[in-house]
């Protein structure tokens, strides 16, 4: 897509991970069929070119929300243009104008980013004339799958 997805986390655990992939999922307004991240070791128990194995959490995280996890494949940066495309994006249109300013907690610096994110996803593309937020919604929103319903379980003292 050409709509994008920034946040900072605090690290590359797979809570983090997890959390980012969630958060860009209710960024877009839905789940895509299939998940496409680089062969980290947070999403990956095992890198292999044709049978990789995703670690549990991650795997329950696809169950969820009923998408399947294809890892990109090791060493093959043609898998991933857009990706790579994109962080080049983010670092001359987010991260240039933020790098100045100093932030005291992630979501200060969250706030920053999204204001950021915003502008750059609603400005209006040269050769489509449209924005980024715009292409989304008229080609590519409705072949997302619904967000699941989110079951909140409490517990009481008997």
């Amino acid at each position: 897509s050409l709509l994008k997805y920034v946040t900072a986390t605090a690290s590359q655990k797979k809570a983090d991970w997890i959390k980012g992939n969630e958060g860009a999922m209710h960024y877009f307004g839905g789940v895509p069929t299939a998940i496409v991240p680089d062969c980290l070791k947070t999403g990956l128990t095992k890198a292999n070119r044709y049978d990789p194995e995703i670690n549990a959490e991650y795997q329950d995280f696809a169950y969820h929300y009923n998408t399947v996890i294809l890892p990109a494949r090791p060493a093959s940066p043609k898998d991933k243009p857009l990706v790579e495309n994109a962080v080049k994006i983010v670092y001359m249109w987010i991260y240039a104008a933020i790098r100045d300013r100093i932030f005291y907690s992630l979501e200060e610096l969250n706030v920053a980013i999204a204001e950021k994110l915003e502008d750059y996803n609603n400005r209006q593309m040269k050769k489509l004339k449209m924005s980024r937020r715009d292409f989304f919604n008229e080609t590519e929103k409705n072949s997302l799958q619904p967000l699941p319903r989110m079951i909140i379980i409490q517990s009481a003292d008997f």
